[in-house]
């Protein structure tokens, strides 16, 4: 079966049902609303088209495209998709993970283009956006229900009709997709040719004299090691010092400025990390890296479907609180996240950090009359300031991605406690890795 995903996305989200339901419940032209949602809906392909070689993606967005939610006669009434109806609601919390998952932490400038594009304010352009995923999703369920589409022939038809696709996102949108992207994963489909040796390398068999210092330059290095082992017995420990754990990757602060005086360091002139212990260090004595807990799939009734956390991870710890009827405010209470990942010496969070925020999303959005607070923390190694601030930036960032996943901001606070309220000794890494951290409360109820 032949399709044509521009073709069938297109259809969806342009036809005269939709477009003028769309711009009577929107209050815009049926102009705008037909440039508008067919801009979203090329921004979502190109968005999909942008991770079409991630595997777990692409796995996710044809299961979400096959629904029974997205089946439902609400999506043909954008009146109706907008409202609080029990399948409007799932169909747009689907819409919401789908966006997450396309453009994280670049949503509001997508929808600063649509804006742009359609000329209509940021607050039609969410709901277009709101809209238009859904539909989008429902369209290709469509082809996958009809036999015509599976996982592979996604991956092949998006990488197929890059174009197409691209040429198709307005430019107000599509600097903030990446139109360089889609071509570098193309150029990365090619076949890769293997690396062979220069010809120069591959000369005419060499005598067989060759062979005696080959065969002992081996030796030759062992005995160079033997000797100069205990030369480098005691850099060991300092060397490993210089690597941090995957715990401490986390909530990574930025490294030290210069090391102090010599005034301030009283013994250790060749270790700038870490003051050095009265007994010789051993490789030993560096932190181990923390083993990442077991991830479970469990089914949270609170949203209705299954979410994969650790047992005791911030999901699990944030769900029993909420459950307890008797669980006390207070600012003592607060729970750590245990898998967020920022980029080093940033306030941006990887990819790997997407699934704890959709839970953490969908489990706040069970609960509308919550509110948190997010709490950022850092070692005392380095500037104080800089701390503060990068304390602080990583808290708001966290903030940012769950309402980009639908959570309103006016529940979210965030404050940046920078080296305040360590949990551990910053006198070792293992303590500092501790204290370097993310984590939430949840604050008393408003009233």
């Amino acid at each position: 079966m032949t399709f044509s995903l521009t073709d069938t996305v297109r259809d969806a989200l342009t036809s005269g049902g939709i477009v003028n339901g769309a711009a009577s419940a929107l209050g815009i032209s049926s102009a705008s609303a037909s440039k508008g949602l067919g801009a979203a809906g090329s921004a979502m392909l190109a968005g999909l088209a942008n991770k079409a070689r991630d595997p777990l993606v692409l796995g996710e967005f044809f299961n979400m495209a096959q629904d029974p939610a997205l089946t439902s006669s609400t999506l043909d009434d954008p009146a109706r998709l907008l409202s609080g109806a029990a399948e409007a609601t799932r169909a747009r919390d689907l819409g919401s993970r789908l966006t997450s998952s396309l453009f994280g932490g670049r949503t509001d400038d997508v929808v600063g283009g649509l804006a742009r594009h359609a000329g209509i304010g940021s607050t039609a352009a969410a709901s277009l956006m709101s809209m238009a995923a859904p539909l989008v999703l429902r369209a290709v369920g469509g082809l996958v229900r009809s036999g015509g589409l599976t996982v592979g022939s996604l991956g092949q038809a998006l990488l197929g009709n890059q174009s197409e696709i691209m040429n198709a996102v307005p430019p107000s949108m599509a600097g903030t997709i990446g139109r360089a992207q889609i071509y570098d994963v193309v150029r990365e489909a090619q076949p890769q040719v293997p690396h062979l040796p220069h010809p120069a390398a591959v000369e005419p068999k060499r005598p067989a004299w060759w062979a005696i210092p080959l065969a002992l330059l081996p030796l030759a290095l062992l005995a160079w090691w033997f000797l100069d082992a205990r030369r480098t017995e005691r850099q060991v420990d300092t060397t490993a010092s210089r690597y941090e754990t995957p715990a401490a990757v986390a909530t990574r602060t930025p490294p030290p400025a210069p090391p102090p005086p010599a005034s301030k360091r009283a013994t250790t002139p060749t270790t700038p990390t870490t003051p050095t212990p009265a007994t010789t260090p051993t490789p030993a004595t560096a932190p181990a890296p923390k083993a990442q807990a077991e991830l479970k799939a469990v089914h949270v009734a609170e949203v209705n479907r299954e979410l994969r956390f650790a047992e005791n991870g911030v999901e699990a710890k944030l769900l029993a609180f909420l459950r307890d009827k008797s669980a006390k405010y207070d600012d003592k209470t607060w729970f750590e996240f245990d898998r967020l990942v920022f980029d080093t010496n940033a306030q941006t969070l990887t990819a790997g950090s997407h699934e704890q925020l959709e839970n953490l999303a969908a489990i706040l959005k069970a609960y509308p009359g919550v509110h948190i607070k997010v709490g950022g923390y850092t070692d005392n190694t380095g500037d104080p300031n800089a701390n503060l601030k990068l304390s602080q930036e990583r808290a708001d960032n966290v903030k940012k991605e769950l309402v980009a996943r639908g959570v309103p901001g006016d529940r979210i606070e965030t404050e940046g406690y920078g080296e305040q309220h360590p949990v551990a000794a910053n006198t070792t890494e293992e303590g500092r890795s501790q204290n370097r951290r993310i984590a939430l409360r949840v604050l008393p109820p408003k009233s």
